[in-house]
This record gives C-alpha cells, structure tokens and sequence, in this order.
C-alpha cells in the first residue's frame, strides 16, 4: 500500500526508460521511504536554517554569503572619507575592473598600449598605480614632504595586485590608519585623472605640479570633512 503512488505515476513504456530516469526513480523512492510521519500531527514547515525551525531574514542573508569570498572593502574604501566617486573608482581597479590598455587588448579594442604617464610599459591597473615610475616620483615626494619613510616606493614590497599593494599601503604601522586610507584614495584618484587628461585632453602635468594639486585637494578634503587626513596634515599645510 505504501509503494500505492508508484502505480501513480505517468511512467513510459519500458523502452523508454533511461539509465537518468531509473536513477532518479531510485532517488525519489529512497527519500519516500525515508520519511517518517507521525499519526494524528498537523503538517508543519520546519525552516532548516535555523536551530528553532523558524524563518528568520538574518538567516537568508547568511544563506547568500555561503561560498563568497569575503574582502576588506569596507575598511580600505568605504569608510575613509572620500567623495563617492573616488571610492566607487578606488572599488572597480582593486578588483582589476577600469578599462586599462592591457583589458581593452583583450576585447580587440584599438589603444595605444603604452602607459600614458611613463610611455615606457604597457599599461595595467598594477603599472599605473604601483610600478609607474611617474607614480612613484609622486609617492616619493609626498613621502618626503610628511617625513614618512614607509610611503616612498622604495620601501613597498612587491605586490602581484593592486589588491595587495594597496591593502599594505593602508596599512603601515605607526602612521594614522584612517587618513592614510583617506590620502591613499585621494593619490590613486589623481593619478587615474592625470592619465586620464592625457589621453583624452592631450594636456599633462609634472609630476611637481600633480604633487601641488593633490595637496590642494588634501586641503579641500579636509575642510569638507575628511577631519582624520586634515589633523595629520594640518603641520605641513
């Protein structure tokens, strides 16, 4: 009588049984027969993520987060001051995702392949920002203008990604963790706005002159609110 729901079913003829159907067959029988009911017990949903049994939206978030990778985006990007548009571009080249000469290579798009700033190498998310030497004559002299040796290039290990050079960047010891986050943002985006007014505005800056307007914009940042960057800066300004 318990096997009543096998005669149910809207089977083929046994020439058209597969390897898969029997299988699966085989399956739905086992969880049928696995199943233990308890008489005179009202049908009740049990929600399996959950201890109690009960649906909870806390445990549907967790549920999503299985299996992701987890970052430190929050700590490098989102919550040092910074305008949005430079978090969200600060976002996108962490994770290799600006249209650099060596991706837009890759989709078969006509580029000049060179780094725009150094017109040395080809350009990459890791080249503009790290390996650059135009980049690091402005690490060099932002490092000699705070007195903080760690920043000057010459003293960055080697990083495979921007990723990584960038999360150690944020964190050098001994320097204040929330305006160096805010001022590694505000460096990064000014070099990704010189490139960019090389290519698409044929003007350039020096490296003395894109030096001088990221300390203008230190200032304007910090009367807008980026009060952690203004109170380590406050000497040299």
């Amino acid at each position: 009588a318990t096997d009543q729901w096998l005669l149910d079913l809207d089977l083929p003829p046994a020439s058209g049984w597969t390897t898969e159907l029997v299988s699966q067959l085989i399956n739905v029988w086992s969880a049928v027969h696995n199943m233990h009911f308890t008489e005179n017990e009202e049908d009740k949903i049990v929600w399996k993520l959950t201890s109690h049994g009960e649906y909870t939206a806390t445990s549907v978030y967790k549920a999503q987060l299985l299996g992701t990778t987890a970052t430190n985006f929050n700590i490098l990007i989102w919550k040092p001051w910074a305008p949005r548009k430079c978090k969200t571009f600060a976002w996108l080249i962490i994770q290799n995702r600006v249209w650099t000469s060596d991706r837009l290579a890759t989709r078969g798009w006509q580029n000049n392949s060179f780094c725009p700033l150094c017109r040395h190498t080809q350009e990459t998310a890791l080249h503009l920002l790290v390996e650059c030497r135009y980049t690091r004559k402005i690490w060099a002299a932002l490092s000699d203008w705070i007195g903080c040796g760690q920043l000057n290039p010459g003293q960055w290990q080697p990083a495979q990604s921007v990723s990584e050079w960038w999360e150690a960047t944020a964190n050098l010891k001994e320097v204040p963790k929330k305006a160096l986050r805010t001022l590694t943002l505000l460096v990064n985006w000014e070099i990704w706005n010189e490139r960019n007014r090389r290519i698409f505005q044929h003007k350039e800056l020096s490296t003395e002159s894109l030096l001088a307007k990221i300390k203008e914009e230190a200032k304007t940042w910090s009367r807008a609110g980026a009060r952690h960057l203004g109170s380590w800066l406050a000497f040299y300004f």
